[in-house]
């Protein structure tokens, strides 16, 4: 495949090794500051002649670059956090269908994994009200958005499956919280830190399930699978969608 990335930080240049390790040509990177970019914007000229656009950029780009990779006919796939409340309008520019978008809070398939085993664990704990919920996530000093895309996935997924937790709070908390409520709390520190804990807890026992990176090849790795996947598809497309859990 011939690829575009849209932003050449930490995780730009991983995405960057990992491609051609697997083969493929990096052909264009867009980037407004770093030297070796080829592009400075998102245009359609920077993404002539390319197969598929890896956005890791930032969250106020996300419709701006979704609505140009629509219009030169370049797949796209997105890893950007922190915008997930224009979903409705990404939706918007994907009704003509004229390109294949694959969307993801986290690429790492270890954390999809996590996401599954989370899934499953607050189904169990939904019959037993003696167990309490909580959350805790941690990422580098360099991550632009807090809580973090992944932090308020698993939120989501314990509210779907717990019946008698209806609200996350991601702030912090000067009162004391209320039985409904799960906090989920986040820390940023360290050049490359990214973890997450799920505790219930109860008055004899507690049981925690953690995933925690080594590094970001995990999330690369994943992206660039799942833009193979992507590549000559058409439509609008989750990482659960690529990883097809239930099949």
């Amino acid at each position: 495949m011939r690829i575009a990335l849209i932003g050449f930080g930490g995780m730009g240049k991983t995405l960057h090794r990992i491609a051609i390790s697997r083969g493929h040509t990096v052909k264009t990177i867009i980037d407004p500051k770093d030297p070796s970019a080829t592009h400075k914007d998102v245009s359609t000229d920077a993404l002539k002649e390319v197969d598929i656009a890896i956005d890791f950029s930032s969250p106020d780009a996300v419709l701006t670059n979704a609505k140009t990779a629509n219009e030169s006919g370049t797949n796209l796939v997105i890893g950007t956090t922190g915008w997930y409340d224009h979903l409705p309008e990404l939706k918007g520019i994907m009704n003509e269908n004229k390109i294949g978008l694959l969307w993801s809070s986290n690429f790492s398939i270890g954390v999809n994994l996590y996401f599954a085993i989370i899934e499953k664990a607050a189904k169990l704990i939904n019959n037993f009200d003696e167990y309490d919920v909580w959350g805790h996530e941690i990422h580098h000093y360099n991550k632009a958005d807090s809580p973090s895309g992944t932090a308020k996935t698993l939120g989501k997924i314990l509210l779907d499956n717990i019946e008698r937790k209806t609200s996350v709070v991601e702030d912090r908390l000067n009162r004391k919280r209320e039985p409904n409520e799960i906090h989920f709390s986040s820390v940023r520190g360290g050049l490359v830190n990214f973890g997450h804990t799920v505790g219930f807890d109860s008055e004899a026992d507690t049981i925690t399930i953690s995933h925690n990176a080594r590094n970001r090849d995990g999330y690369a790795l994943g992206a660039i699978k799942a833009a193979e996947w992507l590549n000559g598809k058409k439509g609008l497309y989750e990482m659960k969608d690529f990883l097809n859990f239930n099949k």
